[in-house]
C-alpha cells in the first residue's frame, strides 16, 4: 500500500482506534455489509481482500466469510496483519493487485477498501479482481464529489500526506469502469457521509446520519458489481 511511504503500519492501524477512526470505519463497515450481502452469495462465502494493508477490514470480513485471504504489496503491512490475526479462517500473503497469484474464480467475491484510489493501474487491478471472483466485486472508494476529498486534496497539495499520491473518483467514473467489463451485469451504489471537521463530530454526525445514502456526494462510497461469467 502507498500508505507505507508516509505512515508505518502501526501508525496506519492506530488511526482506526481513535474516536474519529472508529466513527468513520463504523460507517464504512455498514456500507461494506450492505455490499457483500453474505446470504445472497452463499452461506459462508470465500473472499479476497485486495490491498488489505494491516488487515483491519480483513478481520472484520472474516466474521462473515468461510475463508478470506488478505493480500498487499507491503511486506511490513502483511507482517503486521499476520501478527494481529485473530481467526483461523484468515490468511495473508504478499501479492500485487495487478497480478494476483490465484486461478480464475478462486473466490466467491473480491473486496478492496479505498485501495483503488492508490493503484497505479486501477483498470488492471479491477480486471484481476473480477478474474479471481465468481460472483461479486466490492470496491470501497474515496469520492471525488465530496467535501472530504476537497479538504484532503488541498492538504496534500500543501504538504506530503498519505493522500499525496491518491486519485479520487466519482460514482460515475467507477460505475463506468465496472460497466466496461462484459462480466459485470449490474452495479449497486451506497454512500457514507462524514465531513472533514473532527472537532465538530458530535454535531455533524447527527447531520450526516440523515443524508440519503443514494446521493452521490458521500466521502466514502461502496460500489458492488455482480459477476456473470461467460
Amino acid at each position: 500500500m502507498v500508505y507505507t511511504d508516509v505512515l508505518t503500519s502501526e501508525e496506519y492501524d492506530a488511526w482506526y482506534y481513535t474516536d474519529r477512526g472508529k466513527y468513520i470505519s463504523g460507517l464504512e463497515k455498514d456500507v461494506l455489509l450492505k455490499m457483500i450481502k453474505p446470504s445472497a452469495i452463499s452461506h459462508q462465502p470465500s473472499a479476497i481482500d485486495i490491498a488489505c494493508g494491516t488487515g483491519y477490514f480483513t478481520q472484520f470480513l472474516g466474521n462473515y466469510c468461510g475463508s478470506i485471504v488478505g493480500v498487499d504489496t507491503s511486506m511490513e503491512m502483511i507482517k503486521y496483519a499476520m501478527k494481529n490475526r485473530k481467526d483461523s479462517n484468515i490468511r495473508y500473503l504478499v501479492a500485487d493487485a495487478e497480478s494476483l497469484p490465484f486461478k480464475n474464480g478462486s473466490f466467491d467475491m473480491s473486496v478492496s477498501m479505498t485501495a483503488i484510489n492508490f493503484f497505479k493501474n486501477p483498470v488492471r487491478a479491477v480486471t484481476e479482481a473480477i478474474r479471481v471472483s465468481k460472483k461479486r466485486i466490492v470496491l470501497g472508494v474515496l469520492n471525488k464529489w465530496s467535501i472530504l476529498s476537497v479538504f484532503k486534496r488541498i492538504k496534500a497539495y500543501l504538504k506530503e500526506t498519505s493522500y499525496s499520491d491518491a486519485c479520487f473518483y466519482n460514482q460515475r467514473e467507477i460505475v463506468n469502469m465496472l460497466s466496461a467489463f462484459p462480466q459485470i451485469k449490474k452495479a449497486k451504489k451506497i454512500h457514507a457521509y462524514f465531513l472533514p471537521f473532527p472537532r465538530l463530530q458530535s454535531i455533524l454526525s447527527k447531520i450526516e446520519m440523515i443524508i440519503p445514502s443514494w446521493l452521490p456526494f458521500g466521502g466514502f462510497m461502496g460500489i458492488a458489481g455482480e459477476i456473470e461469467k461467460r
